[in-house]
């Protein structure tokens, strides 16, 4: 865990610093040091980004060409593209590649759509620049992280905390013959009906974001949600590195007014090195899922910094609203571990998660700021003949 903490945060940090200096955007601001993380761990891993991020990029270029899309919705639909179509063909290779690509769902799930975004949203005289920039970083985290794994760093490096890229399934491992004991992971929910849980979580986000006018995560909460069923300490390591996490992120910007996408970077950060010590000194065993739980908490400490304080019980309310729901699925087709936060859904479990929903939902409309019309505010605009009042 510690040489997949330190590439992340390196990458995490390298992309935050170019795009400071020169407002370059390296496909994202977790995308460079998650993919490093993963080519190492699975090099099949790399191509299939590329192949989804082309696809994605020629495929959100296509929607603009024919549509008005713009803005929250670009996004959406670039994870979308980025994410179904090359799913899509991992399940239908699932029989020749078996559980090798079991960890192929975060990556598809959002990195290659972010990433087609990206360069969508910079003028194509910077792309090639940009591409160039994020090979570059790429490539540099490669060379660490093959350096690092190795015989004579396992004990220093490879036994401390949970094994990632010192597993016996881990590729650098293997190939540097460096590898430490490790428990095969079981499958806790099948490829396909992650998937339909991830889809489920994205259009529930989209559509409580567009009511609300808050960002309750485009995807976090669905893995929160498959993390919960793997072990509830997960669930509780989220909840503490999202509050440290905000915390840095509110100071930060405070003392330094950087904002935006280096304030991302910056605070997810934080919220990896946290996650170093919080893991070693709790029952998490998953290490490369502790280091996506803090990948979460950091992003989501950025959004809820950004949600004006007025709303940000409206926020936490419909976290909660949403999570429920999500959660309750992901156990109906899912196999929870004794560790999950539900071991099983049994009638009195369900009665109380939805009861709990309820309520949150409940919370969420007695804290909604109500906004005004967007056609009342332009019929009394001076731009519409009205008075301006």
């Amino acid at each position: 865990m510690l040489v997949a903490v330190l590439l992340a945060v390196l990458g995490l940090v390298g992309v935050a610093v170019v795009t400071q200096r020169y407002g370059l955007r390296l496909g994202g601001t977790i995308t460079v040091g998650v993919l490093a993380v993963y080519t190492l761990k699975n090099v099949v891993m790399l191509p299939v980004f590329v192949l989804s991020t082309l696809i994605a990029f020629v495929g959100l270029w296509l929607l603009k060409q024919r549509t008005l899309l713009y803005g929250r919705d670009e996004l959406v639909a670039a994870i979308l593209i980025g994410s179904a179509v090359p799913l899509a063909i991992l399940l239908a290779l699932t029989g020749l590649v078996g559980d090798r690509l079991r960890e192929v769902v975060f990556i598809g799930s959002i990195l290659p759509g972010l990433a087609a975004y990206n360069y969508h949203q910079l003028k194509p005289e910077y792309r090639l620049q940009d591409v160039g920039a994020m090979v570059g970083l790429y490539a540099a985290l490669l060379v660490l992280g093959w350096l690092l794994v190795s015989p004579s760093t396992v004990q220093l490096l490879g036994s401390p905390t949970p094994s990632v890229l010192f597993a016996e399934t881990a590729d650098v491992a293997v190939l540097r013959d460096a590898t430490v004991p490790s428990t095969t992971e079981p499958v806790i929910i099948p490829r396909a009906q992650v998937v339909v849980l991830l889809l489920v979580g994205m259009g529930l986000a989209e559509a409580a974001r567009s009511r609300f006018g808050v960002r309750p995560g485009i995807i976090s909460l669905a893995l929160l949600s498959v993390y919960a069923l793997v072990s509830a300490w997960l669930v509780v390591l989220y909840v503490v590195l999202l509050f440290g996490a905000f915390l840095f992120v509110e100071l930060l910007n405070r003392e330094t007014l950087l904002y935006g996408r280096v304030l991302i970077g910056l605070g997810t950060a934080f919220a990896l090195v946290l996650a170093v010590p919080l893991t070693v000194y709790s029952p998490v065993t998953r290490g490369l899922s502790a280091v996506f739980v803090a990948i979460l908490a950091g992003v989501n400490a950025y959004n809820r910094h950004v949600t004006p304080a007025v709303d940000r019980k409206t926020r936490t309310a419909l976290v909660v609203a949403l999570f429920v729901p999500l959660f309750l699925l992901a156990l109906f087709v899912g196999d929870p571990t004794a560790d999950g936060l539900v071991t099983a859904l049994t009638l009195p479990t369900g009665f109380g998660l939805a009861v709990l929903g309820v309520v949150a939902l409940a919370l969420t409309y007695a804290f909604d700021v109500p906004r005004p019309d967007d056609e009342a505010v332009f019929e009394g605009s001076v731009l519409s003949g009205g008075d301006g009042a």
